[in-house]
């Protein structure tokens, strides 16, 4: 069974997209239909080998006439930019509308011309809600919007015709149009919306490179990254992109790795260095040995995550979506009682419809229907903007109530990578940068992260060539200087058991030792004292020993740590943890390893430090945070909170302003003010358009690093 991928765009809402893949899920021998709504990618498996793509195109117009299906990068099937018709549309149809109404005219001509604009302006919702009522059998906002408008529109011609006697535009065509032109401007703003989400998301998909040069001796061939193995000699040349992680085996070069990690400013890249897929040469050139396969790889690994990303809707929108398709039932069923009852108090036939169309138009749904998806869809965009890959918007609102973060220690808070701490010197002939120099004869030729470390400490020393050079695997290196046998190695834990320790010999005779130790992320004491700030626990597993494990913990303000753990007791601490929580509190883990892949599976959200690290992991979490910096964790939890926020003030406005209009209009209110049904438009419509504008706030958060930067300069300067 073989696997097709498509990508369908203009479709506008999560509603619109369900019904997309449940239509074409039932065309025969597709199976596993899944349609990505922030991706706008369509997948499904088929063993089919006839030519099902007319099929195909059918099923997605009849359920989406402009949809626009584009395969494996061809070219569009529909070359026009829907959005900018429909804006035309939308303001010929207005215009056509507002000369209906408002130039003088014969009566029956601006009928006429309303009638037009109308059509311009409800056909796109007409033809949705019969296509959601016939294909799908589902009443939704577009249903309510139709037959509210037309109903409207129709009681006016009716007054019209009947009794005014084409004297003027009977009550009801004015408040039509208003409605269905308020209704355009909303959804408008919403395609808006979800263009800057999408092109927040797809931002991160431009870094797939095209392909790979394989080097053979003195050729070159160039090949698609795919086909390229683990150890192959490829060759980056300046504007190309890393077609796959490795290590730098010759040449040197500024990079830039913003797309990946998020980092501006270039990196210096030399022999030795690891280096990620998808970051660019400025300049120089790079020969790299590669060290994992293209689906391994930094980007194909990103490029999985975004297509995963948005299948899985938060409880709250899931509530939102049932809720509203109860709710438009009761408002219709509610409707027709208001109408029986005005029939059976022998008021006329035109009142009954008129109160029962005010009742739909305020009871639409669609403030909380719209507004509640598209605040969740651009939290995710504004999250993967800032390098936070979140895997479905339910993992916002398990982020918002987070009690209790437990970290692993070594490449999560840690860098995993070490750094000199103290050079000693044991014989009093030999100065502490005479041991360094020592150290770094021996390492000048190695990449393990030991030598790098020494290298980096000694960058200023003067470094000699070395006579009879010895790699002793596990052990270290000797070799001879100034005619003295020098050995570099025996890795240890000092006796403190703070510090790694790198014995330096001369002539078997101890002279001296480096002291090195795993640094702490910059963000790592922020990150720790914000969270302790929100009164969220926090814990620390690590298999390191405990000397090394309380140093950090006391650094940091953990309290709660444990340390020399297997990922198995890793595994069973975080379950007892998660065993002896309060129901509605949320425990996360967050890690790097592939041993941390468990716990990462088991908490209730599952943070991985991450592209950089194991492919296990990224694929065992929830969020992945792109460059590795904990200080995304604050930014997560600052945007899941203030994004929840933003749902409920819409959730609660939206049915408050809806509840107190229809009080008032059943105490005869709204009535005695001669202003029902536009009341009822603002109820309806107004309210959608400014539940929307609170939801584009997401937007335009800062995380408060503004303020922060310029408390920042204010310590400075004190």
């Amino acid at each position: 069974m073989e696997k097709y991928t498509y990508e369908i765009r203009n479709i506008d809402c999560a509603q619109c997209a369900k019904h997309l893949e449940t239509s074409i899920a039932k065309i025969k021998g597709f199976n596993n239909v899944s349609y990505n709504f922030a991706t706008m990618k369509l997948t499904f498996e088929t063993d089919r080998t006839d030519d099902f793509y007319p099929e195909l195109k059918r099923a997605v117009y009849r359920t989406e006439p402009d949809a626009e299906i584009i395969h494996d990068n061809a070219n569009p099937t529909h070359k026009q930019n829907t959005f900018n018709i429909d804006i035309v549309i939308f303001i010929l149809g207005a215009i056509i509308g507002f000369i209906g109404l408002y130039v003088p005219m014969p009566t029956l001509a601006g009928i006429i011309l309303v009638a037009i604009g109308m059509c311009m302006l409800l056909y796109k919702t007409a033809y949705r809600a019969g296509v959601q009522l016939l294909k799908n059998k589902t009443i939704g906002e577009n249903f309510l919007i139709t037959i509210a408008v037309l109903g409207a529109f129709g009681l006016g011609l009716f007054n019209t015709i009947v009794e005014e006697n084409f004297a003027t535009l009977g009550e009801g065509i004015d408040e039509s149009l208003m409605v269905i032109i308020l209704y355009n401007i909303g959804k408008m703003l919403e395609s808006s919306v979800l263009r800057k989400s999408r092109k927040n998301i797809r931002a991160l998909m431009e870094v797939q490179p095209d392909f790979a040069m394989l080097v053979h001796g003195d050729h070159e061939h160039k090949v698609h990254p795919q086909d390229v193995a683990v150890g192959s000699l490829i060759k980056v040349r300046p504007g190309e992109r890393v077609p796959l992680n490795g290590i730098v085996k010759s040449g040197s070069a500024s990079v830039d790795t913003s797309h990946i990690t998020g980092e501006s400013v270039p990196i210096a890249m030399s022999k030795g260095s690891k280096i990620l897929s998808g970051t660019i040469l400025l300049d120089g050139i790079l020969e790299i040995e590669t060290t994992n396969v293209y689906k391994d790889s930094a980007v194909s690994r990103i490029m999985n995550l975004i297509d995963n990303a948005n299948d899985k809707k938060s409880k709250t929108e899931t509530i939102i979506n049932k809720f509203a398709k109860w709710y438009t039932l009761a408002v219709i069923s509610l409707a027709i009682i208001v109408f029986i009852v005005f029939l059976c108090m022998n008021r006329p036939i035109t009142d009954g419809i008129y109160y029962a169309l005010i009742l739909l138009f305020i009871s639409c749904p669609c403030a909380f229907a719209i507004s509640v998806p598209l605040a969740y869809f651009s939290a995710l965009g504004k999250a993967s903007k800032n390098g936070i890959l979140i895997k479905g918007s339910n993992y916002l609102d398990v982020a918002a109530k987070l009690k209790h973060i437990v970290f692993d220690k070594t490449g999560t808070l840690t860098t995993g990578n070490f750094v000199v701490k103290d050079v000693v010197s044991l014989d009093k002939k030999y100065s502490t940068q005479d041991i360094l120099k020592l150290a770094a004869l021996g390492e000048q030729n190695s990449i393990h992260p030991i030598a790098r470390a020494i290298l980096h400490k000694a960058h200023s020393i003067k470094l000699e060539p070395v006579e009879n050079f010895v790699e002793n695997s596990g052990t270290g290196v000797s070799y001879t200087y100034k005619g003295d046998v020098i050995f570099v190695g025996n890795v240890t834990r000092d006796s403190t058991e703070e510090f790694t320790s790198v014995k330096v010999m001369i002539n078997e005779k101890i002279v001296g030792k480096i002291l090195l130790a795993d640094s702490l992320k910059e963000s790592s004491v922020e990150v720790c004292q914000y969270l302790k700030q929100q009164n969220i626990k926090l814990s620390m597993l690590s298999g390191d020993n405990a000397k090394v494990t309380a140093h950090v913990a006391d650094i940091l303000g953990i309290d709660d740590y444990k340390s020399g753990l297997t990922p198995e007791e890793k595994y069973s601490i975080l379950e007892d943890y998660l065993k002896n929580k309060n129901p509605n509190d949320n425990v996360a883990f967050v890690g790097d390893g592939i041993n941390d892949a468990p716990s990462l599976s088991r908490a209730d959200l599952g943070i991985s430090m991450g592209l950089s690290g194991s492919p296990a992991t990224v694929e065992a979490s929830d969020i992945v945070v792109v460059d590795d910096n904990p200080a995304k964790i604050k930014d997560l939890h600052k945007l899941s909170k203030f994004t929840r926020a933003i749902v409920w003030e819409n959730i609660i406005f939206a049915i408050t302003t809806k509840i107190l209009i229809i009080i008032l209009e059943l105490c005869g209110v709204l009535a005695a003010s001669g202003m029902e049904m536009i009341i009822a438009v603002i109820g309806d419509v107004g309210v959608t358009l400014l539940a929307i504008l609170n939801s584009l706030r997401i937007f335009y958060y800062n995380y408060g690093r503004k303020k922060q930067e310029k408390l920042t300069e204010q310590e400075e300067l004190a």
